[in-house]
């Protein structure tokens, strides 16, 4: 299974089985949302490649992380923008050869000098191993970090509330299924934190979102009941897991979250409806997840894929999707007012398919939306 097949709008349902339209019409945006518009910036691309997350420190030090092919082989790609363009950053890879993959699927930015890429590899003759990458201001470097077992071990998501303080989080294989997987930064070492996994079939952690102070929310999807939310919270001592909306008919998955507020987080993702995939938003606001609506402005697919927020009234999450079966997919951006999500237009300046899987608050103001354009990466910006 290549690395694109975790994060596409096509692979994402198959992955967690496996092993793992027309523009929108959606409710008008806002005046100033109009005045700024998301923009898509001009990025490098080495093969066919995409960006799968992206993270910030200032308007002029963002990372986005992602994925190369070359004849067949998957290399990581790191890319930087210093305020007037994105550059590629040379990045390691720890599977070299034929028929080896490199994968980074998230990103922490602390510093100008501190940063963290987040992914797996597997070589040839082995299973998929965590990888950890370290930025210190002058090059990237593995990072060793622990597996459980023999078999698959991932990390699809991170946050960091300090350098001393960095949870990843994705899944591990036990013999005959697949289970959550969290790990946790201390400043010295990564080590293994024992997290909850829901029924005895497969369960999986694509993103986690991390607050000064609490809480820590993961969120993902677990196999009982045909494909159900899962979202497993550390109060500081253990992981828990929380009671989350199932809505539709199967194929729910929780995809990424932000906690905008100590009390207050939000996640997204994607539902089956009969044969349409549907968006999918919830809200937790100290007691419980409930059912926020999301906006599905295309007939066939829509999936949000990562969230951003700047407060608990401005968050913007972002996605795909696709007007009929076995046509393109496009771009899908959804902006969070506090009160309901509505669909803003986004760029998808391609001929193939145009995604977007990771979304970045600038800290002083704007986000970032990463994806990937036919064989291009996608980067695009929003004031």
């Amino acid at each position: 299974m290549s690395p694109k097949m975790l994060r596409s709008a096509a692979g994402v349902a198959a992955a967690a089985t496996l092993a793992l339209t027309a523009l929108a019409a959606g409710l008008p945006a806002t005046a100033s949302q109009r005045a700024c518009g998301w923009v898509v910036k001009s990025s490098p691309t080495k093969g066919s490649a995409m960006l799968n997350a992206a993270a910030a420190t200032s308007g002029k030090d963002v990372w986005a992380v992602g994925d190369f092919n070359v004849a067949g082989d998957y290399k990581t790609l790191i890319e930087h923008w210093d305020g007037a363009h994105w550059t590629i950053v040379p990045s390691p890879n720890p599977a070299s050869g034929r028929h080896t993959t490199n994968f980074l699927g998230a990103v922490v930015a602390l510093s100008p000098k501190n940063a963290w890429a987040f992914g797996f590899y597997e070589k040839a003759t082995t299973s998929f191993r965590t990888l950890v990458e370290h930025w210190d201001g002058v090059k990237w470097s593995v990072v060793p970090s622990p597996n459980s077992g023999a078999g698959e071990n991932a990390l699809l998501g991170a946050s960091a509330t300090s350098s001393t303080d960095i949870w990843a989080v994705g899944y591990r294989h036990e013999p005959g299924h697949r289970r959550t997987l969290t790990e946790r930064w201390n400043g010295a070492h990564w080590s293994i934190v024992p997290s909850p996994s829901v029924g005895s079939g497969d369960n999986f952690l694509f993103g986690v979102a991390a607050r000064v102070g609490g809480p820590v929310w993961a969120v993902g999807s677990d196999s009982v009941s045909f494909g159900r939310t899962l979202a497993v919270r550390w109060n500081g001592t253990a992981w828990t897991v929380g009671r989350t909306a199932n809505p539709g008919g199967g194929d729910r998955f929780l995809q990424g979250v932000a906690v905008p507020s100590a009390r207050y987080a939000l996640a997204v993702g994607s539902y089956l409806k009969g044969n349409q995939t549907r968006a999918l938003a919830q809200r937790w606001t100290g007691s419980g997840w409930s059912l926020v609506p999301a906006a599905s402005p295309a007939a066939d697919y829509n999936s949000l894929q990562a969230v951003a927020a700047a407060g608990t009234a401005n968050a913007w999450a972002v996605g795909i999707r696709r007007a009929t079966p076995g046509s393109a997919f496009r771009t899908l951006a959804e902006h969070w007012n506090g009160t309901s999500w509505s669909v803003v237009t986004s760029p998808s300046p391609g001929n193939g398919d145009d995604m977007l899987f990771g979304a970045a608050k600038v800290p002083g103001g704007g986000f970032w939306a990463v994806g990937s354009s036919g064989n291009n990466t996608l980067t695009e910006f929003h004031c």
